[in-house]
């Protein structure tokens, strides 16, 4: 007897790994590392080595949640639906193109930004010379993160497109396409730093253009909580149709 499993409202299509997601596993488990010892860092053999390496724990750790954020986002995605078309294919193997020239551009903004906190050195594994360095970091990190951002988005719309052939209920349908529509918004803002970068010049500017992502802090809050207020709704529709 097959057993039924569901997770967040979810019925587990993936329960068994694709060989897709397991490449794409091994990719990002390839970037994480990439981060670790890209720029041909040694390890530490002396004390002050070791102080210094352990100053790059600030950038390693931004840069790390920011890798685990689209896997996640992959993770869930592959056990929700299970698919593994042509197209599911495609968009997971662009994921892993942009993830892998997204890994140095990743670790230079985040040490690029520790170094410019006054009397704070990340370890010296990215030098910038200029602001003007570091607005054209905050280009290349805006285009990648919305770049990652609306291939999840992507994703979640062709699993929408295949609603009634994998059998979406009405409320996976509602949470497969909020989802997408979040991940819009997840590509679209960084797009707004990258234009501010791109337009201006200027120390206020660069810093405009970083302090962009809060705008995430105001919008996303709004969204999800509007999403689980109707949510509920189609959830109790959906009981009372059941009854």
């Amino acid at each position: 007897m097959t057993i039924s499993r569901t997770k967040d409202g979810f019925k587990i299509r993936g329960a068994e790994m694709t060989r897709i997601e397991t490449f794409v596993d091994a990719a990002f488990a390839f970037a994480v590392t990439l981060l670790v010892i890209g720029g041909g860092d040694n390890i530490p053999n002396n004390y002050q080595d070791f102080v210094n390496a352990l100053q790059q724990v600030p950038s390693f750790t931004m840069c790390f949640a920011n890798i685990v954020f689209f896997w996640y986002a992959h993770h869930i995605w592959s056990r929700r639906f299970g698919l593994d078309d042509g197209l599911s294919t495609f968009l997971s193997l662009l994921l892993i193109l942009v993830v892998l020239i997204f890994v140095y551009p990743l670790k230079a903004i985040y040490a690029g930004a520790f170094n410019f906190i006054p009397d704070f050195d990340s370890g010296a594994v990215f030098a910038l010379s200029s602001v003007e360095d570091f607005s054209g970091l905050l280009v290349i990190f805006g285009l990648a993160f919305s770049m990652l951002s609306a291939i999840i988005c992507a994703l979640n719309w062709h699993a929408l497109r295949l609603a009634d052939e994998i059998g979406l209920t009405m409320l996976e349908k509602f949470d497969t396409k909020t989802t997408a529509l979040l991940w819009l918004v997840n590509a679209s803002v960084p797009l707004g730093s990258v234009a501010i970068a791109l337009s201006t010049t200027g120390v206020f500017w660069t810093k405009a253009a970083s302090f962009f992502y809060i705008v995430f802090a105001v919008v996303l809050p709004i969204l999800k909580i509007t999403r689980m207020r109707l949510r509920r709704k189609i959830s109790t529709q959906e009981e009372n149709e059941s009854q």
